[in-house]
């Protein structure tokens, strides 16, 4: 038996409504359970405690990962990321949801606005990220920014991200195409 091939098919009026409803549906869902994910995080205690202080220090090439938890289905993966002074992520928006606590030290985080009709970013302003601060991103470049320490101590801050454990790597950052900025 052979399998059938894939095809592309132009889209009518009607899918196309069907198709933006879907999206609009999804950044709904979306946002509700990034609503849920910070109210979660805020009531967290004690999360910096299960790291093991030696996964504390950090790597001086660049700031890395440990998996907390990866859910069975594939649902979702917990990660501590380990941030040493003067490392930083690249400018990125995100692939799946997301939501972040900061455990340890301060980040900086640079936010962008992002132009899909020009394809360019512009920077919106930078915030310092403290102990306790939390912020959650849907998926796309609307919510693009950038982390990093630029202080004198170790950072340290708690992710989850919607990909399993074995996309971390590349299921979570999306990169704008370039140029960059406008």
């Amino acid at each position: 038996m052979q399998a059938a091939s894939d095809s592309v098919i132009a889209p009518n009026a009607s899918l196309q409504a069907l198709s933006t409803a879907t999206g609009q549906a999804e950044q709904t869902a979306a946002s509700a359970l990034l609503l849920q994910m910070a109210t979660h995080l805020r009531q967290a205690d004690n999360l910096l405690e299960a790291l093991p202080q030696a996964l504390r220090a950090g790597s001086p090439d660049s700031y890395c990962r440990h998996v907390a938890y990866a859910d069975p289905s594939g649902r979702f993966t917990i990660v501590y990321l380990v941030w040493r002074p003067g490392q930083h992520s690249p400018v990125h928006g995100h692939k799946t949801w997301c939501a972040y606590r900061v455990l340890q030290g301060e980040l900086s985080e640079t936010l962008y606005d992002w132009n899909p009709t020009t394809q360019t970013l512009s920077v919106n302003g930078e915030i310092a990220r403290r102990p306790g601060d939390i912020f959650t991103a849907i998926p796309g470049l609307q919510q693009t920014h950038r982390l990093g320490n630029s202080s004198d101590e170790v950072a340290i801050t708690l992710h989850i991200y919607g990909v399993a454990e074995e996309n971390i790597a590349s299921g979570v950052n999306l990169l704008p195409p370039q140029p960059l900025l406008q």
